[in-house]
């Protein structure tokens, strides 16, 4: 399974959600279990993260047969531009 990862303005998407728990676990290991609070993660380090289930289109079309399918996301949520570039450049290399 190949990593894919979405970024946009205030909003970075996780296609596959293993992807994301790998980051997690380094957030809680580097800064505590106290950011499994979603409030405090807000707090102390700009973000959420929720769980959304994305449609996107399929990788190879099929005549007669849907063209989209319904997929596990995990989206991180980001209330400034600066929250955001932190966390691409410490944990996305981007």
């Amino acid at each position: 399974m190949s990593s894919r990862i979405t970024v946009k303005k205030n909003l970075i998407i996780f296609h596959h959600p293993g992807d994301w728990i790998e980051i997690y676990q380094k957030i809680l290991h580097e800064y505590g279990i106290g950011m499994a609070v979603r409030t405090k993660l807000r707090r102390e380090l700009g973000f959420t993260y929720r769980h959304h289930r994305g449609l996107v289109r399929n990788d190879i079309f099929v005549l007669g047969e849907p063209d989209m399918h319904y997929e596990d996301q995990i989206h991180v949520d980001f209330y400034n531009q600066s929250a955001q570039s932190w966390f691409q450049l410490k944990y996305l290399n981007l």
